[in-house]
């Protein structure tokens, strides 16, 4: 398990007081089986004085603990510019908080008509190739409208298939067992602009208030909330 935890890397960023707390080595090595809730959830983690989009992938109670460990990942490992791309950490609502969904109202244009659909899904056959210098791989936060919901997504690579033809995305998104390309319609697929240094909370996506990321009740041992 060692090899998958944030101490077992030799870069972290530096704590700042208000920053989200990292799990301590004692805490994830605990004798014992964790109970582990595999939920995706875009949500904003304070690090470094500042608050950063990030993704949510699993909560986990350590075995005999009072409270959740959460993995967050906010970079890919390949592009990360400062050295790390995810880690471990003491869940806390005021360190780690859900992004929430959009909240306005569906285009008027088509194909929305002023109804939200889905983003349309376009056959494999038809993506083209990828590029061989990989200009076209990138690794973007997104809120993906499928199934009738927005869902905590991430893009993976975005190409026009020729010159005459839009743009599409493929995302991954279900806790990473569903993954799709999609026509790249910004109303449908909405990826997260990055943020800098200084930003304040809730500049990484549009406001539509708070949204709950563990049911009221017992939030040490209450299993994480719903999907996003």
């Amino acid at each position: 398990m060692t090899a998958d935890v944030p101490f077992s890397r030799p870069h972290r960023s530096p704590e700042r007081p208000g920053d989200a707390v990292w799990a301590p080595r004692e805490l994830m090595t605990l004798p014992g089986t964790s109970r582990d809730v595999r939920r995706w959830r875009l949500v904003e983690i304070r690090l470094g004085g500042r608050w950063r989009p990030g993704l949510l992938t699993v909560w986990r109670l350590p075995p005999g603990s009072a409270g959740w460990v959460v993995h967050v990942r906010w970079d890919d490992d390949a592009t990360a510019s400062e050295g790390q791309a995810w880690g471990w950490f003491l869940y806390d609502e005021e360190t780690v908080r859900p992004l929430p969904e959009p909240g306005d109202r569906p285009p008027a244009r088509a194909p929305f008509h002023g109804v939200w659909r889905d983003a349309l899904t376009v056959p494999s056959e038809l993506a083209g190739a990828p590029d061989p210098e990989g200009a076209d791989r990138c690794w973007r936060l997104a809120w993906v409208r499928t199934g009738g919901a927005w869902r905590s997504g991430l893009v993976t690579a975005r190409r026009r298939p020729g010159p005459d033809v839009p743009w599409i995305a493929h995302a991954r998104w279900g806790e990473d067992r569903q993954s799709a390309w999609l026509l790249y319609d910004p109303a449908a697929v909405r990826i997260l602009p990055h943020t800098e240094p200084g930003d304040g909370p809730g500049t990484s996506t549009d406001p539509a208030g708070p949204v709950e990321a563990v049911p009221a009740g017992d939030r040490a041992h209450t299993a994480p909330g719903a999907a996003g």
